[in-house]
């Protein structure tokens, strides 16, 4: 009797951390569209995947795409996302159903740099469903970091106590609940579904602060071994993956010139010898641009 006590009182300790987690989760962590794309990404159907980082998110329009490729095209590229969160991503939509295609937005800054813990670090693997795909990515990505954030997970959004009120207000609308996505635009930003995220700059040019340049000898073995990994995945998909790398400014590109040069000869060896399809962006002549 005694044993059984003292187990169901540990028992209901767990579930008061774990409903604890789960009310400070939903009131510290902002609204993110992401959990829109991947809900939309995996109940519907579609041809050609995008992923990738913000310059993806900003750069690709899936309805302009789609009217040239006449396919239909989502876009779940994202600030923050690394080699494998996007691994990840795919290989949870094969779950569902296999696109014809991935296209793979390349930023030379996240194949030398570490993920940082910090809001955007989780965002993919909050927002994916529990299944054995999540299980692995946590033993991948989550299980190592600071022991915070792996217990209580709203450790992260801890700045967020500044809007609990208009946090807990938007998630409890129906719009919400429902995937809807007006709360995402205003005077900054314009999304929609399958969209692009339009960021509108308003006297404030961008800032250099967070740029990373290529350096090989930086290079994560991380980002390599997780990039081969949707490879791989793709390969025995039958999936189509081309790897793009967006347009920069040119005024950047001129003034770290020697940097994106080296990327870009690293890079076309790199995908030649892996047999796959690059096209960088920033050295293609493109009539009217």
């Amino acid at each position: 009797m005694h044993n059984f006590k003292r187990t169901a009182g540990i028992i209901s300790f767990l579930l008061v951390i774990v409903c604890m987690n789960e009310v400070l989760l939903l009131a510290l962590k902002p609204c993110n569209f992401f959990r829109n794309d991947i809900y939309h990404a995996r109940t519907e159907q579609y041809n050609d995947i995008f992923v990738g980082t913000s310059h993806g998110k900003a750069g690709i329009h899936p309805g302009i795409v789609d009217e040239i490729t006449g396919k239909k095209s989502m876009n779940l590229c994202l600030g923050g996302e690394y080699p494998i969160d996007s691994y990840f991503i795919i290989k949870e939509l094969c779950r569902k159903y296999i696109p014809e295609r991935v296209i793979y937005e390349l930023d030379p800054g996240y194949w030398v740099t570490k993920p940082s813990l910090g809001p955007d670090y989780a965002t993919v693997y909050e927002e994916l469903p529990w299944s054995g795909v999540k299980l692995e990515y946590f033993n991948a990505k989550m299980k190592d970091i600071d022991f915070r954030a792996t217990l209580f997970p709203w450790y992260v959004y801890r700045q967020g106590y500044r809007n609990i009120l208009t946090t807990l207000r938007t998630k409890l609308t129906r719009e919400y609940m429902n995937y809807g996505d007006s709360f995402y635009r205003n005077e900054k930003e314009a999304y929609g579904h399958r969209s692009a995220v339009s960021i509108h700059r308003t006297n404030m040019p961008k800032s250099e602060e967070n740029l990373v340049l290529w350096d090989e000898r930086k290079l994560e073995e991380e980002s390599i071994e997780y990039f081969e990994k949707l490879v791989q995945l793709c390969q025995d998909k039958g999936i189509d993956l081309i790897v793009i790398t967006a347009p920069i400014p040119e005024e950047t590109r001129e003034k770290y010139a020697d940097s994106y040069e080296k990327a870009d000869e690293y890079f076309r060896e790199y995908m030649k010898k892996e047999g796959i399809v690059y096209y960088n962006f920033n050295e293609i002549e493109i009539e009217g641009f």
